[in-house]
């Protein structure tokens, strides 16, 4: 009997003390970002993924209302250019390209209707390795559709991450520009 009521009080313990650990490491989760700006038009066509993706996590991560018009928004976002590249990294013995740096950039920015730059362009990029494996095509051009997703989806995070960094100063100064 004792053995038992020692185990409970361990395991109580343990999750107590874990409780304990955890609650002081500073972790939480992130929640709804504050931004200075009531709403937002992204300005993409309506049947852009990668437009869908930015108001998917914009509506998600942060306060801003999203809506269609560009009249009836506060902001504009453009993205301006994506591009993806590659460069090689490394050769095999036989001079043949063994691995690859699959690069993905975008550039934005963010207006108000008075045509005042909150955000002027910006770069933000990403990049993962690949290693070629000439014997497996298939897989390969899979690999690089798969990374090149991740990337995507790595970029519009560091986009969203950037809106929520906007300061109220930011706004009002730029609200105070004649376009």
């Amino acid at each position: 009997m004792s053995f038992k009521n020692t185990g409970g009080l361990n395991r109580r313990s343990f999750v107590a003390f874990s409780a304990l650990l955890l609650s002081g490491c500073g972790w939480h989760l992130r929640g709804i970002q504050e931004v200075p700006l009531e709403s937002m038009c992204i300005d993409l066509g309506p049947n852009s993924a990668i437009g869908a993706m930015i108001k998917r996590n914009l509506r998600a991560r942060t306060d801003i209302e999203i809506v269609e018009d560009k009249e009836k928004a506060e902001a504009i976002f453009k993205l301006i250019s994506l591009n993806r590249g590659s460069s090689i990294l490394a050769y095999n013995s036989e001079g043949q390209a063994r691995i690859y740096s699959l690069i993905l950039s975008a550039r934005f920015t963010v207006t108000l209707q008075n045509g005042a730059e909150v955000i002027p362009p910006t770069t933000v990029s990403t990049s993962r390795e690949m290693t070629w494996d000439e014997r497996d095509y298939n897989g390969r051009a899979q690999e690089e559709q798969l990374l090149y997703q991740e990337m995507e989806t790595n970029i519009i995070h560091l986009i969203v991450n950037r809106l929520s960094h906007l300061t109220p100063e930011q706004v009002q100064q730029a609200k105070k520009v004649d376009g």
